[in-house]
């Protein structure tokens, strides 16, 4: 019976049971560390490439290297054929051949010499043990004038034989056939076959073994981006990686992952800054109505304590249902924003109507609202948006000018980017704005003064909306300020007909 190997006396221990867990099933653990782990797969795939490759180089360097012997072989078998060609001598037509002077070396059972006559009968032969068929079906070719190189299984190992044609003068006169043994060849291979079965393993694991350095080395600061997401959370944003290195994939990688923490946590901050503003915003109207109901419901009062106290929760449920309306319309965009309607709408017709509707809140102020623009303005977008862009920068407008001060509309077409654009400017003459807080103004629930605003009745998203409404249908908002002076919300927004406005 088979006995787990466990370490020391605690078998609970975290070595032990990562021991006996690679013991009990090595294929499912070898198969669940190459999945989970990067490194490895790395290093597993590299060290098959390299096999692969390791296995193709040494095939292709055994070929070439026989090939390169057999053909140093071949011409020096060409040479002692030419050698002994030149031995022969001729006699009225007929070979004159004598032992000695055919004879190469040593003559045994690793070299043959043959020699035929023009009508292919044997005349010479030192080596007798070896096999004529094989030998004798290159002769018609060589008596025919041709050189025929080839190999034979000897009774001692492979031979090669090469058959040369005999001329005398310009008539074949016989054949001769030289063959030698290719044991040194064979040797060599062998050789060769053994450093490269030696040498390629010991290669494929140094190879392996760097492999899998430089991934570790590579996939370091993976690691490092791996620790710092898990250390990050809606609570914590400060976890920077700060990687220092060259600019490669992982420094960009890096870079990237520093950029994505930095916009998630501004992201973050203005989600938080819009959820205790906004709850701040709808808490106050809700408390107030609550407490002029707790007021006129505490004892009992006149006809017109109760109308009083009825107009002025009106007031706060009205701010309340403005309040909402701008939040979900908001809360709509950000989750999913709808396409924008490409409708012609004329300018030229909508702002003078939507000044027409603000007329009586201006004079009540005594204030002059001034409109300069073209009979025709055109654009494409969706014309409640619209109305409800300049009606927002309008009503900012008039809030903030004094009485007897003048707002102006003004507009043209410019082109920006080699397109053409609407530019509509409202200015007023109000206090302006600090510098400071011009990058701001766009900010929902962004307020200047703060309790002047509210006062006022205003949310604190007008301009937030305006801006969404502008990007939405490929424009925007600039708003420059002067202190003392007043200041200038220009609406860009592109042009719908190049030959009517441009």
């Amino acid at each position: 019976m088979k006995q787990r190997i466990r370490f020391g006396s605690a078998p609970a221990t975290a070595a032990g049971r990562i021991f006996d867990r690679i013991l009990s099933n090595p294929l499912a653990w070898a198969r669940t560390l190459l999945v989970r782990s990067i490194r490895w797969q790395i290093t597993g795939w590299y060290t098959l490439l390299l096999a692969g490759m390791m296995v193709l180089f040494s095939a292709g360097t055994y070929v070439a290297v026989y090939r390169l012997l057999i053909e140093n072989f071949d011409e020096s078998l060409a040479s002692q054929a030419n050698l002994l060609v030149n031995t022969i001598g001729f006699e009225n037509g007929e070979l004159m051949i004598t032992n000695d002077s055919l004879r190469i070396g040593r003559v045994n059972n690793e070299h043959l010499i043959r020699v035929y006559r023009a009508d292919g009968t044997l005349i010479y032969n030192d080596n007798s043990i070896e096999q004529a068929n094989a030998l004798a079906a290159s002769v018609p070719l060589a008596l025919a004038g041709e050189r025929q190189h080839f190999a034979i299984e000897g009774r001692e190992g492979p031979m090669r034989v090469l058959t040369v044609p005999i001329f005398d003068g310009t008539r074949t006169a016989g054949a001769l056939q030289l063959g030698l043994s290719l044991e040194d060849v064979g040797d060599t291979m062998r050789a060769l076959l053994k450093a490269l079965l030696i040498l390629a393993p010991g290669v494929l694991l140094l190879a392996s073994c760097g492999g899998f350095f430089l991934a570790s080395r590579a996939l370091g600061p993976i690691n490092r981006i791996t620790r710092a997401a898990q250390q990050i959370s809606a609570e914590n944003f400060s976890r920077r990686l700060d990687l220092r290195g060259p600019n490669d994939e992982i420094g960009r990688l890096a870079h990237t992952f520093d950029a994505m923490i930095t916009r998630l946590q501004l992201a973050f901050e203005q989600q938080r800054r819009f959820t205790a503003d906004a709850s701040h915003e709808l808490r106050s109207p809700i408390t107030a109505i609550i407490g002029q109901i707790d007021v006129a419901v505490e004892r009992t009062r006149d006809a017109e304590s109760y109308q009083a106290t009825l107009l002025s929760v009106r007031e706060q449920a009205q701010r309340l249902a403005r309040l909402t309306n701008d939040l979900l319309y908001l809360a709509r965009s950000d989750a999913q924003p709808k396409p924008v309607l490409k409708e012609p709408i004329d300018l030229g017709q909508l702002l003078p109507a939507i000044v027409a509707q603000l007329e009586p809140l201006a004079e009540a102020r005594n204030q002059t609202l001034q409109i300069q623009l073209p009979p025709t303005l055109l654009t494409h977008g969706n014309e409640d948006d619209l109305i409800r862009l300049f009606l927002n920068l309008l009503d900012n407008a008039i809030r903030y000018t004094p009485i007897g001060g003048s707002i102006a509309i003004e507009t043209g077409t410019h082109t920006t980017n080699n397109q053409p654009t609407i530019h509509v400017a409202i200015r007023d003459t109000g206090p302006g704005i600090a510098p400071e807080h011009l990058p701001h103004l766009f900010e929902r629930f962004f307020r200047v003064d703060r309790g002047r605003t509210r006062a006022q009745g205003g949310t604190g998203l007008g301009l937030s909306i305006a801006q969404t409404i502008a990007q939405a249908h490929g424009g925007q908002i600039q708003a420059t300020s002067t202190l003392g002076q007043g200041s200038t919300f220009t609406v860009t927004l592109p042009c719908g007909s190049i030959q009517t406005l441009c």
